[in-house]
């Protein structure tokens, strides 16, 4: 019988253990194969169950009512615009500016729903509700339009305290006529300038960055906001909910950051909202410029930014 030496064992022994080794990496690679298997049939389970709830939440035009044949197309129209909006290249354009043109569509696209049943009667309620659950119009939007002061409101955001810095409304919510000559930027949050009542029922629509519009739109609302086929509309009385929004501003001014300096804007709020500014004098002349070109000479002017803070 042969014996084995003290050295042999020990490699013998060596061996066996890279053997064990071996089999254990191997078992373990198999074992991790076998995880990444099931994670990934898991995922393309959910991946599945996500395709068939978005496949049951798709509208079925066949169960529409009567009269979707009538507005389909423009409501895909408006899907279409939507669809280029967002998927539209962001260079050269503002930190914000990149969601108002589709503020603007969404805007667009609900105040047709609105008006075909609002106001032309166009549409059954029962294609009309219809429209509002299957997300073609905005109800919350629409809501707000039915009540004074809010006929033209170019954004739920714009009435969102919790979106400025200041606690107040959006810009656009303050009159052209009790503005400061100059200050008729858009809004940073939406791009409107101005959805006031009586502005926006002369141009039928909130006057966007991009609107044609008087070149001189802090004059043209102080003169009555006439147009070419009515004159200047002389004010009998301060607007509805135009003083108090204008106080509230103010006092949101001296309490906020930077008071100190933005006491004169609290001054000319507060002188704006005791005094009402604004009279049927001579028109400026009607002059109408792209809102492009202004944009465009803004940003030649280094002006990229809008300035937050006076946005409110």
């Amino acid at each position: 019988m042969s014996t084995v030496s003290g050295r042999e064992l020990l490699g013998i022994v060596a061996r066996e253990r890279k053997a064990f080794e071996r089999l254990t990496v191997l078992e373990q690679s198999l074992l991790a194969v076998d995880e990444l298997a099931r994670r990934e049939m898991e995922a393309r389970a959910r991946d599945t169950r996500r395709l068939w709830d978005a496949l049951d939440n798709v509208s079925d035009p066949a169960q529409a009512p009567e009269g979707w044949d009538d507005v389909a197309p423009q409501l895909e129209e408006f899907a279409n615009q939507m669809r280029d909006a967002v998927n539209e290249p962001h260079e050269g354009k503002r930190r914000n500016e990149a969601t108002w043109k589709i503020t603007k569509i969404h805007w667009e696209r609900s105040r047709y729903v609105y008006e075909l049943y609002y106001k032309k009667k166009a549409i059954t309620r029962e294609l009309y509700d219809w429209l509002l659950q299957e997300k073609y119009a905005d109800a919350s939007l629409i809501a707000k339009w039915r009540k004074p002061g809010f006929e033209y409101l170019c954004s739920l955001m714009a009435i969102d305290k919790r979106n400025t810095n200041f606690g107040t409304t959006a810009i656009c919510r303050v009159p052209l006529h009790l503005r400061k000559a100059g200050a008729a930027q858009p809004a940073v949050s939406t791009g409107c300038i101005s959805c006031s009542s009586q502005e926006c029922g002369r141009l039928g629509g909130p006057i966007w960055w991009d609107s044609p519009r008087p070149a001189d739109l802090i004059g043209w609302a102080k003169a009555g906001c006439p147009t070419a086929e009515k004159p200047g509309k002389k004010r009998k009385a301060q607007e509805e909910g135009e003083e108090a929004e204008l106080e509230a501003r103010a006092a949101a001014l001296r309490r906020g950051v930077n008071a100190g300096l933005r006491a004169a804007e609290a001054d000319a709020l507060e002188a704006a909202a005791a005094a009402f500014r604004g009279s049927a004098d001579k028109a400026p002349p009607l002059r109408m410029h792209d809102g492009d070109e202004e944009q465009k000479e803004g940003n030649e002017d280094g002006n990229d930014e809008p300035n937050e803070a006076e946005q409110g």
